[in-house]
């Protein structure tokens, strides 16, 4: 997932708070890898989220784009009176006509078929009784400014994931890294360490940690925030990890955890959510992306991250020359 996260800070009184928010999301090829953005403005403070994902479809992207607007309103503002703009019909259409039917149908449609997405729906669907909402649809690439930046954003986004950076509105004058990370766990002693490579061109600077107290996952969580806060300037970042519990859900799990007040689908509490909210608060001065990257496609400096890992679970020394 590319995160960008500026401006922050959680306000104490009820009053709503007028808010502009313009997303946007696709595929190429559809379905196929996908992002999504959203550009969130209040007074003189601005938010952009983008995120992708590597098997989905224009609509879903349409929809985690709102849906994790609305989401991140919900945690830093509280309600809001929000005038969203979207180039999808679907989206606007579904949300303001379609959904109250589908809801009180058990999530099917007039044919008694399954609504599609109705796991990005259902979300929809609570944060709208949060928020006072506003759908607008705006014709996409017709020049309007930041329906145009959200478009750039979500192409980005999408890039990243299949290995095709380009330059995103705003931070292209920001030094681009990679940050390599794994975890590693020791039985029976349940020692748990974590290992990063970052990486700018031909330099490369080794972390790791370890901690008896907790499991591989939350070790996972805590090096990738630690690597992302040895970061001082604010960056270009690349997260790759072989692990899908990080890449998954810092990609496409995480907005719908934090709209579902932190439970999973099955109405559970979300483990590790400390570590989780301390990852997004590292990632917030950067642009983040969030590869998967196993097997052949992993990168040499993945192998060194995990050599990190199960030395400093072991708490042995391990040479750290990253090349």
């Amino acid at each position: 997932m590319q995160q960008t996260l500026f401006g922050s800070g959680t306000l104490g009184d009820d009053t709503p708070r007028q808010v502009q928010v313009y997303t946007d999301g696709g595929c190429d090829p559809n379905p196929g890898p996908g992002g999504w953005a959203a550009i969130i403005r209040w007074e003189q403070q601005e938010w952009v989220l983008s995120g992708n994902a590597p098997d989905t479809t224009n609509n879903r992207m349409e929809l985690h784009a709102a849906a994790a607007a609305l989401a991140l309103l919900e945690g830093l503002l509280g309600p809001c009176q929000v005038e969203l703009h979207t180039d999808s019909e679907y989206l606007r259409q579904g949300i303001t006509t379609w959904v109250e039917g589908w809801a009180t149908n058990g999530w099917r449609t007039t044919g008694r078929q399954p609504v599609k997405n109705q796991d990005l729906w259902r979300v929809l669907q609570r944060l709208t009784q949060v928020h006072q909402v506003a759908w607008h649809w705006l014709p996409g690439h017709t020049g309007h400014p930041l329906n145009e930046r959200a478009d750039q954003l979500a192409t980005a986004a999408r890039r990243a994931l299949v290995g095709e950076p380009t330059p995103v509105p705003g931070v292209a004058e920001q030094p681009a890294l990679t940050i390599c990370v794994k975890a590693a766990a020791l039985q029976p002693s349940q020692a748990a360490g974590w290992g990063a490579v970052v990486r700018q061109g031909s330099h490369a600077r080794p972390l790791s940690g370890a901690s008896k107290l907790a499991t591989a996952n939350a070790m996972l969580l805590h090096g990738a925030a630690e690597a992302l806060r040895a970061v001082e300037t604010p960056s270009r970042i690349t997260v790759c990890s072989d692990a899908d519990y990080l890449i998954k859900g810092a990609s496409q799990w995480l907005y719908g955890w934090q709209a579902r007040g932190w439970k999973t689908k099955d109405g559970k509490l979300v483990a590790n959510r400390a570590e989780w909210e301390a990852l997004l608060e590292a990632a917030r001065p950067h642009q983040v992306s969030w590869l998967l990257a196993q097997g052949e496609a992993a990168p040499p400096d993945l192998e060194m991250a995990g050599r990190l890992a199960a030395a400093a679970a072991a708490g042995e020394h391990v040479d750290r020359s990253a090349g």
